[in-house]
């Protein structure tokens, strides 16, 4: 079977390479995207624990034995 692809390049970092052309990433880009993930660890963690204490409390909505019909 025939492919115009090419096949990826050795080295993992150029596997983002775009028609050819390596991407590169500015040092405010690499700040910019560690400070979202960073916000994102941080509001799945302060879910993790929300979900938690509602567990312990007994509040939390997978308990539907007590809901009356």
């Amino acid at each position: 079977m025939f492919t115009d692809k090419k096949p990826l390049p050795a080295e993992p970092h150029d596997h983002a390479a775009n028609n050819g052309v390596a991407a590169e990433l500015s040092d405010e880009a690499i700040r910019n995207l560690t400070g979202f993930f960073d916000v994102l660890i941080q509001m799945d963690f302060a879910q993790k624990q929300l979900n938690t204490r509602s567990d312990e409390d007994g509040k939390d909505l997978q308990n539907t034995a007590s809901v009356t019909a």
